[in-house]
C-alpha cells in the first residue's frame, strides 16, 4: 500500500511535465528574522540559524515543537512524561524529571524567555509568524541557559488598517481534528486587535490511549501606534493541555549477569501496546522489582495531563533620534497536574506551579554608518513550587520543594564597519544568578532483607518469600509522609518506626520478610554565581549576494540545587567556533548556506539514577565533557517558475571526551567499563563507570532532508504537489550503551496535494505523513527498576485540510 502511495506521488509530479529552465528561474522569497534583536533578512544574518515561516510549518505538518526536527536537522525534542520535555541540539541538552533543573536550550515565546521551556512544547504553536532556531551558544543576546542554542516562537502580530483573518480545519485518521483561526481588526487608523484560537484533538497512537493530543489555546494582541515615535503592543495567551499524555512500551528487562553487567531480555510486546493494557500489565507482573525483589503489579492509576499555560507580555518601542528604545515586560504562569508512566514507573505524579516575571530593556542605534550597536539589561524572577511523586512500587520518592531564582544581566553588542565590505562584531554579557531552595525528598524503600543482613537482594530471596504476593508492601501513588505512614500502619505492614538518626527511620515489616527504610533529605540553602560570556565575529561580503562569517562565542547553563545527598551542582559551559557562508546565485533563484562548526562542551550536567548511601537518587551532576563538530548545508532552488527544490544536510561527529557515572547495585545497569571505588553504607560495591568515547546522545552522523514542490496552473487555479523525505542515520538516545538505546537509521516521507485559486482566498489539501507507515523510535528510557522503555513516533497519518482567508 505504501509503495503504491509513493509511486503515485512520484508519478503525479512526473506527469506535471516539470521543465527546468535556468533562465526562467524566479527569485526566492525573503525571510525576515529578528534573532539579533533587529529585523534583517535571513541571508544578511551572519549567524547559524534556521527559520521557518508559519505557512511553511503548516505545510510541513509541524503542529508542535516536538515536530521541529522535521525541518531543523540539528534539533530534537522529546516528551519525558507529564509536561516534562527534553531539548537537544547536536548532543547538547538535558533530560530530567525535576522541574527545577534549567534547560540547556533557551526557548522563548514572543520575545520572552521561558524559564520552564517544556511549556512551549505543547502550547502557543498556532497563528505563527515564524520559528527561529539558533544553533550554538547565545551568551550575548540571550544569556544563561542557551548553552546549545535558542528556539524563538514568534506569533503573527496585529496589522494597522487591515481587516483580515483566516480559518483552517483539518480532519484525519486516528480521529484527528484541528481547528484554528485568527482575525485582525483595525480600530481607527492607529490601533489594531488580533484574536487567535486553536483546538487540536487526536486519539493515542498506543493501545493504552497514550500518545494522544487534546489541547486548546486562545491569544489576544492589541497594537497601538500612539504617535510617530511610540508603539505599544500588548499580548495575552492561555493554553490548556489535556489528554492521557505521552506513553512508552516495554521493550524488555535487563537481566543481571554480574557486577555492572546486564543483558536485555525482550518483552515480546508489539510496539503499539503501551504500558497500561492487559498485555502490558501481564508482562509487568513477570518482572522482579528492586530492591524489594518482588514481582511488579498492574498500573494502579489512570494517567492524565491537566496543564495550563498563561501569560501577559508587552513590547513598548520609542524611536529617539539616536536609536530605538524597546521595553519588554512579561508575566507567565504554568500550572501542572499530571500522572504518567513514561520512565517505567507505576506512576509519576507532577503537581507544580511555575511563575515568572521578567523585564528586558534594549537600546539600539547606529552612528553615521561607522557602527551599529545594541545595549540592554535583563531581569527575571521565577518561583517553582512542586509536590511530585515517582512511584516505583518498592521505592516511593516524594518531593516537596520551592525554588526562587533571580537573575539579572547587562549586555551589549556592536557591529563595526571596517570597510564597505567587512565588519567586526563584538558582544559581551554579564549575568548574576541567585537561587534559594527549601525542599525535602521523603523516600520509602522496601528491602527484601533486614537490619544486619543484605538490604539490597539477599541470595535466598525466593526462599525468604520476597516474591510471594502479600509479603512485601507495594506502594500506591501518594504525595506526603502522613499518607505513606498511614498506608503502612492501616494495612498492617508496620507496627514500629525506629528513628536511627541522620534522616533515616527503620520500619520492620510485620510479615518478618523485609524492612522499609524512610530516608529524608532536606535542602535549605542559597546559591549565587556570576559569569561573563562574549562573542567575536568577522563578516565579509564577497559580492552582492554572498558573504562569509567567522565567529567565536561562549555560553553557559546555570548550576543549582537538587533534592539529593549532593545538594548542588556547578554550571556547564560551551565554546563554539563557526565558519559560515550565505549565498544567492542565479539572480536570486538558488540559495546556498553552509555552516562548519566546532563545539567544546565542558562540565556537562547530566541527570541519572544512582545509589548514594544505600538510597536511590535522581542525581544531577557535572559528569562529562564533549566535542561536537560538523557541517550544516541548507539549499533552496527555484528551479523554474513553478518548481521549488529544497535540501538540508547535517554531518555531525559528536562524542564524549570524558564521561563518568557512579552507581551501585541494583542501579548499575550501565554498559560501560567499570571499576570498584568503594562501598555504600550498606556494604554494596560502588562502581565508577567510564563511558568516555561514547557517541553523544541524539547526534546522528548524517541527516538529510529533501523536498520538491511543483505548482501546476489549471485555468484560474493551482494544483500544488509537495513531496518531502527525511533520512536520519543511526544514533543513540541514552548515555549507558544499553542495547535498546540505539536508534537505527530511518526514512520518513510526507506528501501534500493542495488545490487553490490563484487569488489564494481558500485551499483544499490532502496530506499523508510517514508514507512508509513505520513507527520510529523517538526516545528511550533506562528505567530505574530495570525495565527497558521505548517511545515511538506516529504511524502513517493522513487527512484533509481546508482553509479560508479573508
Amino acid at each position: 500500500m505504501n509503495r503504491k502511495l509513493i509511486t503515485a506521488a512520484i508519478a503525479a509530479i512526473s506527469t506535471a511535465q516539470i521543465s527546468v529552465d535556468l533562465h526562467a528561474a524566479v527569485e526566492l522569497e525573503e525571510v525576515v528574522v529578528t534573532a539579533q534583536r533587529r529585523a534583517e533578512s535571513l541571508q544578511d544574518a551572519a549567524i547559524a540559524i534556521d527559520a521557518v515561516t508559519g505557512e511553511g510549518l503548516m505545510k510541513s505538518g509541524v503542529t508542535n515543537a516536538y515536530e521541529l526536527s522535521k525541518v531543523v536537522p540539528a534539533l530534537q525534542i522529546t516528551n519525558g512524561g507529564g509536561g516534562a520535555s527534553a531539548l537537544y541540539m547536536r548532543g547538547v541538552g538535558n533530560r530530567t524529571s525535576s522541574a527545577y533543573i534549567d534547560p540547556a536550550i533557551a526557548m522563548s515565546y514572543d520575545g520572552v524567555f521561558l524559564g520552564r521551556a517544556s511549556g512551549a512544547s505543547s502550547s502557543v504553536f498556532y497563528d505563527l509568524e515564524r520559528v527561529e532556531v539558533l544553533k550554538g551558544p547565545q551568551g550575548t543576546l540571550y544569556g544563561r541557559n542557551a548553552t546549545g542554542g535558542a528556539v524563538n516562537i514568534l506569533p503573527a502580530k496585529p496589522v494597522l488598517g487591515e481587516q483580515s483573518g483566516f480559518f483552517n480545519a483539518t480532519v484525519g485518521n486516528i480521529d484527528s481534528v484541528q481547528v484554528q483561526g485568527a482575525v485582525n481588526i483595525p480600530i481607527g487608523d492607529n490601533n489594531a486587535l488580533r484574536l487567535s484560537a486553536n483546538k487540536q484533538k487526536r486519539d493515542g497512537y498506543n493501545d493504552d490511549g497514550t500518545g494522544d493530543t487534546d489541547n486548546y489555546g486562545i491569544r489576544a494582541q492589541f497594537l497601538s501606534q500612539v504617535n510617530d515615535d511610540l508603539t505599544v503592543r500588548i499580548g495575552a495567551d492561555y493554553t490548556d493541555v489535556g489528554g492521557v499524555g505521552a506513553g512508552t512500551t516495554y521493550t524488555g528487562v535487563y537481566s543481571k549477569n554480574g557486577l555492572g553487567d546486564y543483558s536485555l531480555v525482550p518483552s515480546g510486546l508489539d510496539i503499539d501496546e503501551g504500558m497500561n493494557t492487559a498485555a502490558g500489565n501481564a508482562y509487568r507482573n513477570t518482572v522482579l522489582g528492586a530492591p524489594g525483589f518482588g514481582f511488579l503489579t498492574d498500573i494502579q492509576d489512570d494517567w492524565y495531563v491537566d496543564n495550563q499555560y498563561k501569560g501577559i507580555n508587552a513590547e513598548i518601542t520609542y524611536a529617539f533620534k539616536a536609536g530605538d528604545l524597546t521595553i519588554v515586560p512579561a508575566w507567565r504562569k504554568v500550572e501542572q497536574d499530571s500522572k504518567f508512566g513514561v520512565p517505567g514507573f507505576n506512576s509519576g505524579w507532577f503537581q507544580e506551579t511555575d511563575e515568572q516575571k521578567s523585564l528586558e530593556i534594549r537600546f539600539a542605534g547606529e552612528t553615521e554608518g561607522a557602527f551599529e550597536y545594541i545595549v540592554g539589561a535583563y531581569y527575571i524572577d521565577e518561583t517553582i513550587e512542586g509536590d511530585n511523586t515517582f512511584n516505583q512500587e518498592f521505592v516511593l520518592p516524594m518531593q516537596e520543594f520551592k525554588q526562587d531564582s533571580e537573575s539579572w544581566a547587562t549586555f551589549g553588542q556592536a557591529t563595526w564597519h571596517l570597510t564597505e565590505n567587512t565588519r567586526l562584531v563584538t558582544g559581551v554579557r554579564y549575568t548574576d544568578d541567585k537561587k534559594t531552595m527549601q525542599g525535602k525528598i521523603d523516600n520509602y524503600i522496601t528491602f527484601c532483607g533486614g537490619p544486619g543482613g543484605d538490604l539490597i537482594t539477599p541470595p535466598d530471596s525466593f526462599a525468604a518469600g520476597c516474591a510471594t504476593p502479600g509479603n512485601l508492601p507495594i506502594y500506591p501513588t501518594l504525595d506526603n509522609v502522613a499518607q505513606a505512614d498511614a498506608f503502612l500502619t492501616d494495612n498492617g505492614w508496620a507496627a514500629a518506626f525506629v528513628d536511627v538518626g541522620g534522616g533515616v527511620t527503620v520500619i520492620p515489616l510485620t510479615t518478618g520478610v523485609g524492612t522499609v527504610l524512610h530516608v529524608n533529605n532536606t535542602t535549605d540553602d542559597s546559591y549565587q554565581k556570576s559569569k561573563t560570556t562574549y562573542r567575536v565575529a568577522f563578516e565579509w561580503d564577497l559580492m552582492e549576494d554572498s558573504m562569509v562569517y567567522l565567529s567565536y562565542e561562549t555560553g553557559y547553563r546555570s548550576g543549582g540545587f537538587q533534592l539529593a545527598a549532593a545538594p548542588t551542582y556547578d554550571p556547564e559551559y560551551l565554546d563554539a567556533i563557526t565558519l559560515g557562508s550565505k549565498n544567492r546565485f542565479l539572480d536570486g533563484a538558488l540559495q546556498l548556506n553552509i555552516e562548519a562548526f566546532y563545539w567544546d562542551y565542558k562540565d556537562q550536567q547530566i541527570s541519572y539514577f544512582t545509589i548514594s548511601d544505600g538510597v536511590l537518587e535522581n542525581l544531577t551532576d557535572n559528569v562529562g565533557s564533549a566535542t561536537s563538530k560538523g557541517i550544516d548545508i541548507d539549499l533552496k532552488w527555484a528551479a523554474a517558475e513553478n518548481t521549488l527544490v529544497t535540501a538540508k544536510a547535517q554531518y555531525l561527529k559528536a562524542s564524549y571526551d570524558d564521561l563518568h557515572f557512579q552507581a551501585a547495585p541494583p542501579r548499575d545497569n550501565i554498559n560501560c567499563p567499570s571499576t570498584v571505588i568503594g562501598t555504600t553504607a550498606d556494604g554494596a560495591p560502588m562502581l565508577d563507570f567510564d563511558c568516555s568515547g561514547n557517541e553523544s546522545v541524539f547526534s546522528p552522523e548524517l541527516t538529510l532532508i529533501l523536498g520538491v514542490t511543483q505548482t501546476i496552473p489549471v485555468s484560474d487555479y493551482n494544483l500544488i504537489i509537495a513531496l518531502n523525505s527525511r533520512w536520519v542515520d543511526d544514533q543513540v538516545s541514552g548515555f549507558w550503551n544499553l542495547e535498546h538505546e540505539k536508534i537505527e537509521s530511518y526514512t520518513t516521507t510526507d506528501l501534500d496535494i493542495t488545490f487553490e485559486p490563484q487569488s489564494g482566498d481558500w485551499f483544499l489539501s490532502a496530506y499523508a505523513r510517514n508514507l512508509e507507515d513505520e513507527r520510529r523510535i523517538s526516545s528511550t528510557q533506562a528505567s530505574p527498576i530495570g525495565l527497558a522503555m521505548t517511545q515511538y513516533g506516529a504511524p502513517l497519518t493522513y487527512g484533509l485540510r481546508f482553509g479560508y482567508n479573508f
